[in-house]
Parts: structure tokens; C-alpha cells; sequence
């Protein structure tokens, strides 16, 4: 994995991302605090982003490439879509992880650093966490409706598989 510093002051990336969901604020001081508790890694095909069973702080937002989602070695998913979050479930309840990410090809994440969180001054957090859960509510939210619907066409072929 090749890593950079905290991206304290790194506007730029603000122009280069901001249109992706999680950091499509309108509020420039989120995306500023955002950057500055995170970091651009760069993994390589093969190499394992976070591991199952352990735990960690670091949530991403997949930037460019594309990773596979396996849960006991079984494999759950591939996303390659930017703006696409994987790990985040770290910073809403500090469980270890659910399951194991894995690069399939050369990827670019934005790890935000979930321990810098609690960092922040009071007001600041609280600031910061309103619009980071909002927006990432509204991204698993659409997960859970594309999951719904998955589970859907799984029960009507089980259901057909079943009546033959």
C-alpha cells in the first residue's frame, strides 16, 4: 500500500471529488475537515484493504479501481464504482470488521481516519458528523434498496428452483 499524509490543505482534491456522493457537500468547511483526517492509499491487485474479524478505524471512498467484498471467503460483491464506501459501518459501531476488501485491480481510496474524529472540538464534531451520517445515510440507503432488490430475485429463482 503507498500512502499519503493527512490531506490538510488540499483544496485541489475538493474540485477533483467533489462531485462523488459522500463528498458532495455544499459545505466547504465539511470537505476541509474531511480531508484533513484522511488519506489517499493506493493498493495494489491481491492486496487486502481491511480483514474480517479484526477491527480498525479507517472507513474509504473508493476513488478509482475496484475491490471485492468476501465474507468468509465467499464473495459477496465487486464495486468499482466511484464514491462507492466500503468500512464505514467502523465509524457507526465500532464492531470489527464485517467482512474482508480485497483489491482486484490497482485502486485509489480516500481512508478517512475514524479515530481523528473524536479529535475534533465539540462543536466541530458535532458539525462534522451531521453532514458525514447524513450523506452516508443516504449512500446506505441506497445499498439496502439494491440489497432488497437482490434478495428479491434470489427468493423468486430459490421459489422456482423449489416448484420444478
Amino acid at each position: 500500500m503507498e500512502e499519503t499524509p493527512y490531506l490538510t490543505g488540499r483544496a485541489h482534491l475538493i474540485e477533483r471529488y467533489g462531485y462523488l456522493p459522500l463528498l458532495g457537500c455544499e459545505q466547504p468547511d465539511y470537505l476541509e475537515r474531511l480531508l484533513a483526517i484522511s488519506r489517499l492509499r493506493k493498493f495494489q491487485p491481491g492486496e487486502v484493504i481491511a480483514i474480517e474479524g479484526e477491527y480498525d478505524h479507517w472507513a474509504y471512498i473508493l476513488l478509482d479501481g475496484e475491490v471485492c467484498v468476501l465474507k468468509q471467503e465467499q464473495e459477496l460483491a465487486r464495486l468499482n464504482e466511484p464514491g462507492t464506501t466500503f468500512g464505514e459501518q467502523v465509524l457507526i459501531d465500532l464492531e470489527p470488521r464485517s467482512a474482508t476488501v480485497e483489491a482486484v485491480a490497482e485502486t485509489l481510496c480516500l481512508a478517512i481516519d475514524g479515530a481523528q474524529v473524536q479529535h475534533l472540538p465539540r462543536a466541530e464534531r458535532d458539525a462534522f458528523c451531521a453532514v458525514f451520517f447524513r450523506l452516508l445515510a443516504e449512500s446506505l440507503s441506497a445499498r439496502l434498496r439494491a440489497s432488497n432488490e437482490k434478495i428479491l430475485e434470489l427468493q423468486e429463482a430459490l421459489n422456482e428452483a423449489l416448484t420444478r
